[in-house]
């Protein structure tokens, strides 16, 4: 990292969990989502053996042969299971496909739930792969961390902007979040024009709880630069996506951010991403809006803009699956 470029701020967050110093923390949370958008969260309340478990489970899901992987290969619309390696190509952003493999679940639903049958409101059945006991107890824990995690967050950031602290809880009653578990194997040695792990993007969530694993590659725009954010033990990195940034009018920065492993050897990452209700609304917030400063942005749903999201997508993946 360049030494004279703002650095990503480290935020304790253990004053928030206990109550001693919610506000403190709230106002630290916003001056880093005002400038690059990203920070570190450390002593956020979820036990290291969890987050160790769900990256034991990810190298042994990756280190199965690919016709094993394959079983489990997502699909057009419920958007869950094995994503391949290359299988997403977005052209404009890069010049080959992304150089990484994925597994996607969601919060595990019911198969009599009512929007699991009714089939059309993005909520699906996670796809478990069969040969690989106790591994979906051991994703379904880290999810439950998440979620508990998303709660206080969602409580800190709605302080961070002058509401009550529960402002942001309805809009997650039954939320389409996400997990992602990525392995990048080695970034190839020579590279015709872009190509990347993850390609510059900006999330399309409210925002994403990253666990980084011990191999760096993840750069955040600033300035017109790219700045490293290496990995610190028993962190997480949490990241501002469109929907927050619309949410705030721009007042919190979705910053663009890539991956590149140049580290010679495999590098893993989960990501969690704390997408809204599919009912819920996404309006300029009323504490980010004034006479001279009217919002941007017509209001959003969610699960519209969900259901155009996937479907934009699969039409890039199928191209070069």
């Amino acid at each position: 990292m360049d030494p004279t470029s703002p650095r990503v701020p480290v935020i304790d967050f253990a004053a928030f969990l206990t109550g001693d110093g919610k506000l403190q923390v709230a106002r630290q949370i916003r001056e880093a989502c005002e400038s690059t958008g990203f920070f570190y969260l450390v002593r956020h309340g979820v036990p290291q053996a969890t987050i160790d478990a769900v990256f034991a489970a990810s190298r042994r899901f990756f280190a199965q042969p690919l016709e094993q992987r394959m079983k489990v290969r997502l699909e057009v619309g419920p958007n869950r299971g094995y994503q391949p390696l290359g299988s997403r190509f977005y052209a404009g952003k890069a010049d080959a496909p992304d150089h990484n493999e994925s597994f996607k679940y969601q919060h595990e639903l019911p198969p009599d739930d009512p929007d699991v049958i009714a089939g059309n409101r993005v909520h699906a059945r996670n796809r478990w792969p069969d040969d690989l006991p106790g591994w979906r107890d051991t994703l379904l824990e880290y999810y439950d961390g998440m979620e508990r995690l998303t709660a206080a967050l969602l409580r800190a950031f709605a302080l961070a902007l002058d509401l009550d602290d529960a402002w942001f809880l309805g809009a997650y009653r039954k939320p389409l979040t996400q997990i992602n578990l990525l392995h990048y194997p080695p970034h190839p040695p020579i590279t015709p024009g872009r190509q990347f792990g993850l390609r510059p993007h900006s999330d399309t969530t409210a925002f994403t709880i990253l666990a980084q694993g011990d191999v760096g590659g993840l750069q955040v725009e600033h300035g017109g630069d790219w700045i490293d954010v290496p990995p610190i033990p028993g962190s997480f990195v949490i990241n501002i996506g469109d929907m927050m940034a619309r949410w705030t009018n721009d007042r919190f920065a979705s910053t663009p951010h890539r991956v590149i492993n140049r580290s010679g050897t495999e590098r893993y990452s989960v990501a969690f991403f704390a997408i809204p209700d599919f009912d819920a609304e996404v309006a300029c917030l009323p504490s980010c809006m004034g006479p001279d400063n009217p919002p941007k942005y017509a209001p959003l749903r969610v699960g519209e803009f969900m259901l155009h999201s996937n479907a934009t997508d699969w039409n890039k993946d199928l191209r070069h699956g």
